[in-house]
């Protein structure tokens, strides 16, 4: 793949006139009395409002009428498919039915989305964390549709961290929960795809630096207290990749998530795996991402905590994982 030479104009972000009409809305003080539960995604002139990694709201403002459109799931109303338009007020009228049919929905809100959500909130809310997280389901940004497609990358990063101290280190995380989507379509290969993509087309150095300056300095202009100034691009350091795998529990006879994950990155057993995968390895077909010399590699982070149970509140420190495989 041919590294891009120049930044095209893309922008992420919100300005003032936008964050201040926000911070004086209803939408602003939901937020506030969830915080706990909350998250907010900085994109293009527009805003995600997350519960459970799982958008209650596209919010847009519009200058116009000095008013906000917010978007939302049909199937968190109870009226089926497709999106629809919803007013503010409504929005924090109807919060407790829309969040419950969330968290009972075992389908679209899963246990993995859960915990995503938990392990940012942990973060974000420990002053003594060394990282926080400054964005979640990142997708990167494109002008239009003929150029998403001709750059045929689709990937979507669970979490987005920045080490408190300058410089600053990023962080792009993938979690896994448990056994579930380590193999298949969306499983450990795409992700291990998606990341060596993203660093060897040149994305960060052209796109994501710049767009975490955006996403900072709109979190700033809406009062969240991201712990950090604004960072400049010479501020902040190339990317680190971490795979972190919660409920790496067995089943009576089974294999950990640990186990599965190693029988499709490696050529032969390691991490104790029992069976390998009867495709192509990512070792094979991409590198050994565990080796420092390759042009791809990440750090692997384990817990055996699961939903109910997660103590984890700095995002990667690795004393707080059970087990870890580091680069080497």
């Amino acid at each position: 793949m041919e590294k891009q030479s120049n930044v095209k104009n893309i922008w992420r972000g919100i300005d003032k006139e936008f964050s201040q009409a926000f911070k004086e809305s209803v939408l602003f003080k939901l937020y506030q009395e969830h915080k706990d539960e909350l998250i907010i995604g900085v994109r293009n002139n527009y805003l995600n409002l997350y519960y459970n990694c799982d958008s209650i709201a596209r919010i847009e403002y519009l200058k116009t009428t000095g008013k906000f459109k917010c978007d939302i799931a049909n199937y968190y109303l109870g009226d089926g498919k497709g999106r629809s338009q919803i007013n503010p007020i409504e929005l924090c009228d109807r919060y407790d039915e829309i969040t419950n049919r969330m968290d009972e929905d075992k389908t679209r809100s899963s246990q993995e989305k859960k915990a995503q959500s938990k392990l940012v909130l942990l973060n974000n809310l420990n002053e003594k964390s060394n990282w926080y997280c400054i964005d979640v389901e990142y997708v990167k940004s494109f002008n239009n549709k003929p150029e998403k497609k001709e750059a045929n990358f689709n990937a979507r990063f669970d979490i987005i961290a920045l080490s408190k101290n300058k410089p600053h280190r990023v962080a792009l995380i993938e979690l896994k929960y448990g056994n579930s989507a380590i193999g298949g379509n969306s499983g450990i290969y795409k992700h291990v795809k998606d990341f060596s993509n993203f660093q060897e087309m040149g994305y960060f150095e052209n796109h994501l630096q710049y767009e975490i300056t955006e996403i900072v300095r709109s979190l700033k202009d809406l009062d969240i207290p991201v712990p950090f100034e604004t960072p400049m691009k010479v501020d902040i350091l190339n990317p680190e990749f971490f795979f972190i795998t919660l409920n790496n529990n067995a089943k009576e006879n089974a294999s950990t998530p640990k186990q599965t994950m190693a029988g499709y990155l490696f050529n032969k057993p390691r991490w104790g795996c029992k069976r390998l995968t009867t495709k192509e390895s990512v070792e094979k077909r991409i590198c050994d991402i565990t080796r420092k010399e390759n042009k791809f590699y990440a750090t692997f982070l384990f817990s055996k905590q699961i939903l109910g149970n997660i103590m984890i509140n700095d995002i990667i420190d690795i004393e707080q994982y059970d087990d870890i495989e580091l680069p080497k």
